[in-house]
């Protein structure tokens, strides 16, 4: 009896003995909740932690594969680029604002919707960008095939002209007087049947002869030509002329010049045979040396040649 007396008291006297043990039950409890979570708890966090980032970094490489074969796009394309500056606008800006929901945690299928569409925009650039190259090409082809025939057209007009040219020049040049078979000497004049006998003698020249033939030229205008025969006295660059007046000169190039003897014919469009002479005056004597002799018509140089006298 003394002894259960005495229990009861001891009882009585630790009052705070049951919260003890209470608080140590609480404290296990605790400590193993902990370390469940610890070990198991964080771990699943950390599985579906390490799924959203990895599902974030497969979303960053696909905007970047985009936005790397944007840019090969473009490159490739070069200047028609410059045609769709407007859908490159809405690319970069969608792709940036990918980015920025990327770099927030945003949604993930939010964030997979933006792509998707931004995929779809991506490929009607391209779809738009080969339809202009298409277009481009095909201009080119026809602007190829204009340039040829305007090339092609050019070489006709060209040859033509070139064949006018040549006909103008052929026709020009056979249109103009002509003369062959020029010569040109002294003569001495037998007194008694006045017979002129060709002389190379300066002493007996009495006289200095000039023929030719003009030639004959059906495209010719008919009707009457000066001809002129200038011929340069020995040693001295002078012409051989009746008078230094303008009385005998004619028109060469703007300048007048002397002549030594003139004839006029009238030009029928045939052959014709024509005789100049210079009479040595009585008294005077021919200079010995090189006679220069040059046969014009009006503006023009027809022939020249040249005898000596001893």
């Amino acid at each position: 009896m003394e002894e259960i007396t005495l229990k009861n008291n001891q009882e009585e006297k630790n009052p705070l003995k049951k919260w003890v043990i209470i608080l140590g039950i609480l404290m296990l409890l605790f400590m193993g909740t902990t370390i469940y979570f610890a070990f198991f708890g964080t771990t699943s966090s950390n599985v579906e932690y390490k799924k959203s980032h990895d599902a974030r970094e497969l979303l960053q490489l696909e905007l970047n594969e985009l936005l790397t074969e944007h840019e090969n796009i473009k490159s490739e394309y070069g200047e028609l680029t410059e045609r769709l500056t407007e859908k490159d606008s809405i690319i970069m800006a969608n792709a940036d604002e990918i980015k920025k929901l990327i770099n927030s945690q945003a949604d993930y299928n939010k964030i997979k919707k933006q792509l998707a569409r931004l995929q779809n925009i991506a490929k009607e650039y391209v779809e738009e960008m080969d339809k202009l190259y298409e277009e481009n090409k095909a201009l080119k082809e026809e602007n190829t095939q204009v340039k040829e025939s305007l090339q092609q057209e050019r070489v006709k007009v060209a040859t033509i002209q070139r064949d006018k040219d040549d006909l103008s020049e052929k026709i020009s040049t056979a249109s103009v007087l002509k003369v062959y078979g020029i010569s040109s000497y002294a003569v001495a004049v037998k007194s008694r049947k006045s017979e002129e006998v060709i002389t190379d003698k300066a002493s007996k020249s009495k006289k200095l002869k000039i023929t030719f033939t003009v030639g004959e030229n059906s495209l010719l205008e008919p009707g009457p030509i000066n001809l002129y025969a200038r011929i340069a006295i020995p040693g001295t660059g002078k012409v051989l002329s009746p008078s230094t007046n303008d009385l005998y000169t004619f028109n060469y190039n703007g300048e007048k010049m002397q002549y030594t003897s003139k004839t006029t014919i009238n030009y029928t469009n045939k052959a014709e045979s024509v005789t100049l002479y210079w009479d040595i005056r009585e008294g005077d004597k021919a200079i010995k040396g090189k006679y220069l002799v040059e046969i014009f018509s009006e503006n023009m140089l027809l022939g020249e040649t040249f005898f000596v006298l001893e």
